[in-house]
This record gives structure tokens, C-alpha cells and sequence, in this order.
């Protein structure tokens, strides 16, 4: 597959993430709930995603919300223009100032802990008015078997409905004057990403509404989706058909709001990860490749074995094996093992793609070197730095 940029002529390592394919999986997720749900319907970019200030400013551009899940977050959501009725406020560790900023502001508050109703409960008997989701927890393992992360545990996040926690905590909520349950949040996060998934979400999502007799402003079904670039044309409007039709009428969607919150499904595809090669050896009966990159910046659990990738080489000649290393100390940086392809020699380079998620912002701060330089690339090929490479220099002796 023939790369889009010239790679060759770029500070490495580094990022580079294809603007024009970005923006266009916004638009492209933006059209599909318009079509499938109703214009009362958006795009809250999953900030922990890659927060980096830049694709947060071409979400903003594009028309589309923040989701945010930490305080910090929601700062950084704020310094990059978005206003806060444009910020969705989501996860179980929201600190007390900030969920009251983020209510008398109007953002999208999901409350997802015991100690946010309690907050909410001390904010409305202030004489405040609390307009508020709620994250509902279902047993998903159950109706999609192997599909979830949690496996035989349950997901640890929201209030169950099948335990009776959700019930608990909407009567708690409607017993405070002042405080309004206007949305539902359903987010769990899958191995499948399939449309079996959304579809069980969306089914118990109505089965919700219709038992405690919700009037929602706003349906979250959260995140999790897959999608994004030329390879999966249409995916997007896979997944909003099949919310809507799951949900039936529990909801109009000329009334009620639905938020979808994608972070891989469309900064996935548009991001590369470029660097050359430092040095090639041969340990007794294995053929080693050294270059500028690492698993630390790409997978910072160090799960992967492979990616997909090009080799841009001098050479003609193929090798039938060689271990692709990163620059750490750590044996275990190794990346993929390139079977059959380019014989690569130091300044030669190796790219990796779908690079943009889960990548920057799971970075450590392992130091060996700094993080890489970020590059955003433009329709006609040019590249503008976003970020210098960090270097250190000796000192002068």
C-alpha cells in the first residue's frame, strides 16, 4: 500500500497524522447521525483518546463536542475553545468544584459514583437546578459472551441495572428538589466492537426508559466503535442504524439528543508513526534491526506482536526474517518480526500505521528518549511541525 506522504524528509521519530482524512471521519460520523438518528444527534471526541491540542482544535473545527473524563480534561477541553454546553463530563472521578462548574454551565454531566449524587444532591439544596445522566451498568457479558474486556467480572462502571443499584440511585436522584434526570449514558468498552454489542446496549437502554419512565434531552451510548478511512466505508452508518432501530420507540429522536463518544474510530486510521533505522546485526542465527522507535510510544502495555507497516528501503533485496527493535534498554522492545520483506540498513525507514489512538496519551515518561515530533500532513503532501523533537545537547566540558 503505497504511503501518502513523504516520510523521508521529516524529523524522526515522529507522528503524522493525515488532516484531510481526519476531518473527514469527523464529517463522515457527524453525516451518518444526521441520517440515521436526526440532526439532534453529535460527535463528543473521546479527549483521552489523544488529547493533543491540535486534533482537539480539528474536533472543534468540525462541529464536534469534547467528551471529557477527568478534571484535567475538561481544563484541556476548555483551552482548546470548546464551550462547556459543548463538553460532555463522563467517568467516576470528577472532583466536587469541577461538577459544579460543569453544572452551572450546562455541560453534559453523567454522574457514574455514589459520591456525585451526593454532590448533586448538595448542589440542588443550594437552590440550584441539576439537570443530569446517569451511567446505567448492564451485565453485557451475559447477552454477548466473549465480547466484553471484563470477561467472567462484571464492568465496574456505572450503577446495575439487573442489581438494582440504577433503581436505588434514580430514586435517590428524584427525591432531591431541583435535580432532573435528563440523559442516560450506556458506554462499555468491547473486544468485538460489533454491532451485536450496540444493538444489546441499545435494547436495555429502552428497556431503562421505559421502566423508570425517563424523558431524556440526551442518549449517550458511549464509545467503542471502530471505523474511520477508506478500509471501512460505511461502518458509522452501520452502528447509528442499529441503535435506532434497537431503540425503537423508547425515544424520538426529533426530541432526544444522541451522543456517540469515538476515540479510535476516527484518529485510528489517520495517524503514522515514522522512524529510521539505526543499526542492523546478527546475533548467532537472528538478524536484528535497531531503529528510532518503540513500543512504549504505540503500545504501552506491550501487547502487540505486529502492525501494519511499510518499509521505505534502498535495497531491493528481501530478508526471510528480521526482528524490528525499538531504542530502549528493555529486550522486550521488539516490535514486529518483518517476514520477507525490504533487507533494511541504518537511514532506512520504517512507518507503522493507525497510529493516532491510544498512543501519545499513553506515552510513560521513560525519559530514554523524549517523546517524538508531531506533524500534521495536507492534502498536497506538505507537513507542518505541531512539535519539535525534544533533544539534549552535552555541556560544554
Amino acid at each position: 500500500m503505497a504511503l501518502p506522504f513523504d516520510f523521508t524528509a521529516l524529523k524522526t521519530p515522529c507522528f503524522v497524522f493525515d488532516e484531510a482524512e481526519l476531518r473527514d471521519n469527523f464529517a463522515d460520523f457527524r453525516r451518518a447521525l444526521a441520517e440515521h438518528w436526526s440532526p439532534r444527534s453529535n460527535v463528543a471526541y473521546s479527549v483521552k483518546t489523544n488529547p493533543f491540542p491540535w486534533i482537539l482544535e480539528v474536533a472543534r473545527e468540525e462541529d464536534c463536542y469534547a467528551e471529557v473524563v477527568s478534571d484535567e480534561e475538561y481544563a484541556r477541553a476548555l483551552k482548546a475553545g470548546f464551550p462547556p454546553e459543548q463538553i460532555v463530563f463522563n467517568g467516576p472521578i470528577k472532583g466536587r468544584e469541577w461538577l459544579f462548574f460543569a453544572l452551572d454551565a450546562g455541560s453534559y454531566v453523567n454522574l457514574d459514583s455514589k459520591r456525585e449524587i451526593a454532590w448533586v444532591r448538595e448542589y440542588a439544596e443550594a437552590g440550584k437546578r441539576a439537570r443530569v445522566g446517569i451511567r446505567a451498568n448492564i451485565l453485557l457479558e451475559k447477552y454477548c459472551p466473549g465480547e466484553t474486556l471484563s470477561d467472567d467480572r462484571h464492568g465496574r462502571f456505572g450503577f446495575s441495572f439487573e442489581g438494582g443499584e440504577l433503581a436505588r440511585a434514580i430514586e435517590e436522584l428524584r427525591s432531591v428538589e431541583g435535580v432532573e434526570i435528563r440523559g442516560l449514558h450506556m458506554h462499555v468498552t468491547t473486544l468485538s466492537r460489533s454491532q451485536k454489542v450496540y444493538r444489546t446496549l441499545a435494547d436495555a437502554a429502552a428497556e431503562i426508559i421505559r421502566a423508570f419512565d425517563l424523558e431524556l434531552d440526551w442518549f449517550d451510548i458511549g464509545g467503542g466503535f471502530y471505523g474511520g478511512g477508506p478500509a471501512n466505508v460505511g461502518a458509522y452508518d452501520d452502528y447509528v442504524r442499529t441503535i435506532r432501530e434497537a431503540m425503537g420507540d423508547a425515544c424520538d429522536p426529533a426530541r432526544t439528543e444522541l451522543l456517540v463518544e469515538p476515540g479510535g474510530a476516527v484518529v485510528c486510521t489517520p495517524g503514522y508513526y515514522a522512524g529510521r533505522v539505526i543499526d542492523v546485526k546478527d546475533i548467532v542465527d537472528e538478524h536484528y534491526v535497531v531503529t528510532e522507535l518503540s513500543r512504549i510510544n504505540i503500545d504501552h502495555e506491550m501487547k502487540k506482536t505486529s502492525y501494519v507497516h511499510e518499509m521505505i528501503a534502498e535495497s531491493t533485496e528481501t530478508l526471510p526474517r528480521q526482528i524490528i527493535c525499538g531504542y530502549t534498554c528493555m529486550d522486550s522492545d521488539r516490535l514486529f518480526t518483518a517476514a520477507d520483506e525490504p533487507a533494511l540498513a541504518p537511514g532506512d525507514m520504517v512507518v507503522i500505521r493507525y497510529a493516532g489512538a491510544y498512543s501519545m496519551s499513553f506515552t510513560p515518561q521513560f525519559f530514554i528518549e523524549y517523546p517524538p515530533a508531531v506533524y500534521a500532513a495536507a492534502p498536497d503532501g506538505t507537513a507542518t511541525l505541531l512539535r519539535e523533537p525534544w533533544n539534549e545537547r552535552p555541556p560544554r566540558l
